[in-house]
């Protein structure tokens, strides 16, 4: 990376680093630009104040004064899909947590077969239950006949296209590529950095409670994925723009090389012009190799999710405040 794109406020902008190491992840080069990586840094710090912001109020409409795990969750509870991953992931983090509380099998003594031991995984594993869904208002003889297997299809359809894309990307990699693969796919915001994420959120300021471990993680799970959206969308704006350049300039060369003489229209004096393939001709430049995502592309992509249908409140017509939507 160039010096000249190392030149920013380090003060303010702290992910710099790991938003470019989850951007590479995510399909874009391995180098992307510093201001396109400061942009996704504003729009990502800005959507965390608004869930801390909205959680917040949802919480003193409960009458606590203390905000719950459920309130971050109750914001994107239309996304399925993100909802059956965010309840996965804090599940295993409770398996995680309870395995090394417990400390493991010390000196290899009180060995459990398999099957004892997938049945003790399984009983540690507790399924996250949220207030609102439809399933709990029932008594608890009803529980087993939740939407759960939906949830897990919606989990698998997610994570089978996600794995689809890795692959894409991997696949012509030497094994030193690989490798800074996998160490960027460990980029975080929260992974042991809870009092700088804090202060990056300023959280003291719309909170007055020290969040607790879990908020933090759903926080980090949520940025995580707004990187994620930010840059996939950000790479098909890129590529759909490059895609109608290319054909713009197919047609340029095409109208120019048909409007000359009848040689020209032949395709040259050799028989080399515009072929019915639509290529630029003999003496065009090379392709050039990946270009990198410019911020221009991410304004588009978060003017593009930002763009949601609101709730009309004012029949009288006039100007109502948009609200933020939540990527």
């Amino acid at each position: 990376m160039s010096s000249k794109d190392d030149v920013y406020d380090k003060n303010r902008y702290k992910y710099v680093n790991e938003i470019q190491q989850m951007m590479f992840v995510f399909g874009e080069v391995s180098d992307p630009l510093v201001e396109t990586a400061t942009l996704i840094e504003d729009i990502v710090r800005s959507q965390v104040i608004e869930i801390i912001i909205k959680a917040a109020a949802l919480a003193q409409v409960r009458g606590s004064r203390y905000m719950s795990p459920e309130d971050l969750i109750f914001l994107i509870r239309h996304d399925r899909s993100k909802v059956a991953r965010l309840r996965t992931y804090l599940s295993w983090k409770d398996v995680r947590k309870n395995v090394k509380d417990s400390g493991g099998n010390e000196g290899g003594e009180d060995l459990l077969d398999e099957a004892n031991a997938d049945k003790q995984d399984k009983s540690r594993k507790v399924k996250l239950k949220l207030c609102w869904e439809f399933i709990y208002g029932f008594p608890e003889a009803l529980a087993n006949d939740s939407d759960d297997s939906d949830n897990d299809m919606d989990e698998v359809d997610d994570s089978r296209a996600r794995l689809q894309r890795a692959d894409e990307v991997t696949k012509a990699m030497t094994r030193a590529q690989y490798e800074h693969y996998s160490e960027c796919r460990q980029a975080s915001f929260t992974f042991r950095r809870n009092k700088r994420f804090r202060e990056w959120a300023n959280m003291s300021t719309y909170i007055d409670m020290k969040p607790n471990e879990d908020i933090i993680d759903i926080l980090g799970f949520l940025t995580f994925e707004m990187v994620s959206q930010l840059t996939e969308l950000g790479l098909e704006i890129k590529d759909d723009l490059e895609a109608r350049a290319r054909q713009c300039e197919q047609l340029h060369y095409s109208s120019t090389s048909h409007g000359g003489s009848g040689s020209d229209k032949a395709g040259g004096p050799s028989g080399l012009g515009n072929d019915s393939e639509g290529s630029l001709g003999l003496f065009s430049p090379p392709p050039s190799g990946r270009t990198r995502l410019k911020p221009a592309h991410i304004q588009e992509a978060f003017r593009r999710l930002q763009n949601s249908r609101q709730p009309t409140h004012n029949f009288r017509g006039g100007l109502a405040r948009s609200q933020v939507s939540l990527i």
